[in-house]
C-alpha cells in the first residue's frame, strides 16, 4: 500500500469533477503540501480545500497548458517551491471535438509536457525521489467514440503514453511509476452541452444514447481512483464506472 506521509502531491486540472473529488480526498491524508495548477484560480474552492486539512500547505500555480512556456515555467516553479513532487495527477480533460487543437492539446500534448517538466523533480537520479504519475483518460481510450473521435484520439493518446512511461526499465532507473484512470460516463461539467460538441453532424443518436444513460458520481470515482493508486502497480490501467474498480489487462499484438 502507499504511503502519503509527507508527501508532495500536484495536480493539474480544474476545480470540478473527479479530479477535484480526489482532490478533496486526498486532503484527508497526511501529506505534507498540495499543489493546484490550472489555467484560472477559483479562490473559493482553493479555501475550502484548505479548510479540509489546515496542516497541508496548499498552493495555486497559474499555467496554461496550451502554451509550452506556460508550462515550463510554472511547473519550474512548482517543482522548486516543493523541492520534489511526490505525485501528479493530470485531470484535466475537455470535451470540444469541433475545436481540434484544443481537444488535443488540453487532453494529451499539454499532459506530456507538464509530465515531462515534472519528471526531473521526481527522478531519483535528479532531483526527485521516485513517485507516482497518474493520468486521466476515459473509457473512449479504450474504445472508440463514433460521436467524439476527437476527444477518443487524445484519450488513446493518454493510454499509450502512460503505458510506455511505465516500462519497466524507465521505473527501475527513475524510481516514477505511471497509471492511467479511465473513468465510466460521469455527472460532471464535460456531460453538459453534449450535442454542440461532437465530431460531426451525423451523430444525434449516439449522443441521445449517452445522455439516457447512467452516470456514476465524480465523488465515487475519485474514492475508486485513489484505491488503486494505493495499489501502486506501474504501468497499469483501470476502468472506473458506475463506482466500482477493474483492471484492464491490454493484449499484446506484436512485439520487438
Amino acid at each position: 500500500m502507499f504511503d502519503w506521509t509527507g508527501k508532495n502531491v500536484v495536480y493539474v486540472g480544474s476545480f470540478s469533477g473527479i479530479g477535484w473529488q480526489m482532490m478533496m480526498q486526498l486532503m484527508q491524508k497526511d501529506i505534507k503540501m498540495m499543489g493546484i495548477m490550472h489555467r484560472m484560480e477559483n479562490v473559493e474552492m482553493m479555501k475550502k480545500l484548505q479548510a479540509i486539512n489546515p496542516s497541508v500547505k496548499v498552493v495555486f500555480m497559474q499555467m496554461n497548458l496550451m502554451e509550452r512556456m506556460s508550462i515550463d515555467q510554472a511547473m519550474k516553479k512548482m517543482g522548486q517551491m516543493m523541492g520534489h513532487i511526490d505525485v501528479m495527477i493530470n485531470g484535466e480533460g475537455v470535451l470540444l471535438d469541433k475545436d481540434v487543437e484544443t481537444t488535443m492539446g488540453m487532453n494529451l500534448t499539454g499532459m506530456i509536457h507538464s509530465t515531462m517538466m515534472a519528471m526531473p523533480y521526481m527522478d531519483k537520479t535528479q532531483m526527485g525521489m521516485g513517485g507516482m504519475v497518474v493520468n486521466m483518460s476515459s473509457v473512449y481510450g479504450l474504445e472508440p467514440a463514433p460521436a467524439f473521435a476527437v476527444y477518443a484520439a487524445a484519450m488513446h493518446g493518454i493510454l499509450g503514453f502512460t503505458r510506455s512511461m511505465g516500462d519497466k526499465m524507465i521505473y527501475q532507473k527513475t524510481g516514477v511509476m505511471f497509471m492511467a484512470m479511465c473513468p465510466g460516463l460521469t455527472n460532471s461539467e464535460m456531460m453538459m452541452n453534449l450535442r454542440d460538441n461532437v465530431t460531426w453532424h451525423h451523430s444525434e443518436s449516439m449522443v441521445e444514447a449517452i445522455e439516457s444513460a447512467k452516470r456514476q458520481m465524480p465523488e465515487e470515482a475519485a474514492m475508486q481512483m485513489i484505491h488503486a493508486m494505493e495499489m501502486m502497480k506501474n504501468g497499469s490501467m483501470w476502468i472506473v464506472n458506475m463506482g466500482q474498480l477493474k483492471e484492464v489487462m491490454p493484449t499484446m499484438h506484436w512485439q520487438m
